[in-house]
């Protein structure tokens, strides 16, 4: 008895505990001494041990070797109160003193775990709307879930038992002698699209996943597959390439045509500004009033070939923005800048210190910061001050700020003023677009950063932009 595996105890007519081997002392957690001549109920549960008693005597009246646990629930009660689902094997042994039973108890805990999660399996095998099928190392079908029979058209009686290739084209035989090769060396095939061929003999687009089953010992012994049917993706995904590939080409004509409308209407523009300063030279009959509508109309003249010209440039900016050229250091970008703006008498463009360690790419930096720097100066309310500009560094990102000493930008008007053709003052009184703010926002949206303004510490506006640090591209 020492020597079973399982705990045995037995019990005499009087169902009290006469003997107990060492597994039922590690089973129910009780000494030895604490059992005999225990009556059996002390391992049952309470609620089992009225039940139990009449058993019991059921079971002496014709005592016969049987099983018991199978087929219903049977518990056994350890020391600790806590239960355990139990089979128990009752044999019967008549002696002189009567007749005793031997019981071999077994813990089926495990088992039971076991089988809810094999349940709970099945059911999400029968529920799933994926085809879920199984097969052996020779190809073999063995499982097949509701969901292939819908998508495949087969039903579990038709097809299992029938070789997997029955679900290939032809063309695709050899795919399945690779993914079974895979399985016995027991990696998984994960994303497979591919076809199958449905029961009516038509094709069906899928993706596969396959992994290998495996026994008790670790041992590939076949595979399952889950299915999806993947036609409906397939179509939108061509009509969405359909869809990018006409607009790249709508795009493509309309910055064509936004760049020779652009280069065309200034032809016209510069003969009619020619004209006008004809007659302003040459007739010097002209009034004061003439001269001055004249003058008006040289300035709408230049308004519209800038304009002209920011609208080519948003146009474009969506294949320029990204960075390019060899690096540079911030302070020399900002040198450029300064060279290329007219900068009056009167007002300093201030290089913050922040700016010499730091290396940029030129281009389209460079035309963001000619944006925001200009803005500042055309639209300073007085007739000198200074423009700052530093930088941060807030990996991935620099973060760059143009500070001005201005009139400053009500808070209602922050957002707007980033829209296209959105200017503060009327353009007779400054002069501009309203495309140049429009123009740093979509640069910058472009490479994945942020813009946006807000007061300076004392007086004035403080713009900032987010810009990738040299090696990061867009969309990183």
């Amino acid at each position: 008895m020492e020597g079973v595996p399982v705990a045995l105890l037995m019990a005499d007519e009087r169902r009290r505990i006469i003997l107990v081997n060492r597994n039922t002392e590690a089973l129910f957690g009780y000494a030895r001494s604490e059992l005999l001549g225990e009556p059996l109920e002390l391992l049952v549960p309470q609620r089992f041990r009225g039940l139990h008693a009449a058993q019991v005597s059921t079971y002496l009246e014709a005592p016969t070797a049987r099983r018991m646990g199978i087929g219903r629930e049977l518990f056994g009660r350890r020391k600790n109160a806590t239960e355990m689902p139990i089979e128990i094997g009752l044999n019967p042994i008549r002696t002189t003193e009567g007749v005793f039973t031997l019981a071999s108890i077994i813990d089926i805990t495990e088992r039971k775990r076991a089988e809810q999660v094999e349940q709970q399996m099945a059911a999400l095998v029968e529920s799933a709307d994926d085809a879920i099928v199984a097969k052996n190392l020779d190809g073999i079908i063995s499982g097949w879930n509701p969901g292939a029979e819908r998508l495949l058209g087969y039903s579990a009686t038709e097809i299992i038992g029938q070789p997997v290739t029955r679900l290939l084209p032809e063309d695709c035989v050899e795919e399945e002698a690779m993914i079974l090769d895979r399985i016995r060396r027991g990696e998984r095939v994960a994303q497979l699209e591919t076809l199958r061929r449905k029961k009516d003999g038509s094709m069906v687009e899928v993706s596969l996943t396959i992994s290998p089953i495996r026994d008790s010992d670790g041992r590939v012994t076949g595979a399952s597959k889950i299915m999806r049917d993947i036609t409906e993706r397939k179509r939108s995904e061509a009509a969405l390439r359909r869809s990018n590939a006409a607009l790249v080409q709508m795009n493509t004509e309309l910055d064509n045509f936004v760049y020779t409308a652009s280069h065309d209407l200034r032809a016209p523009l510069t003969g009619i500004g020619s004209i006008v300063q004809w007659i302003l030279e040459d007739d010097r009959a002209l009034v004061g009033e003439s001269r001055e509508r004249l003058g008006l109309i040289l300035g709408r003249i230049e308004r519209m070939k800038q304009l002209l010209t920011d609208i080519r440039d948003y146009a474009r900016s969506d294949q320029n923005a990204v960075p390019v050229g060899m690096p540079v250091s911030a302070v020399t970008l900002v040198a450029n800048v300064v060279a290329t703006t007219h900068v009056p008498p009167g007002f300093s463009i201030r290089v913050d210190p922040s700016l010499e360690p730091i290396q940029v790419q030129r281009a389209p930096l460079e035309q963001v910061l000619c944006n925001l720097v200009g803005n500042a100066i055309k639209h300073h309310d007085l007739p000198a001050g200074t423009v700052t500009v530093s930088v941060e560094q807030a990996p991935p990102w620099l973060r760059f700020s143009v500070i001005d000493d201005g009139p400053g930008i009500p808070e209602e008007y922050r957002e707007s003023i980033f829209e296209m053709f959105k200017t503060l003052k009327p353009r007779d009184q400054v002069e501009g677009s309203g495309m140049g703010l429009a123009l740093v926002r979509k640069i910058v949206s472009r490479l994945g950063g942020r813009c946006g303004v807000g007061p300076a510490a004392d007086r004035g506006s403080h713009f900032w932009f987010e810009w990738p640090l040299i090696g990061r591209s867009a969309g990183e």
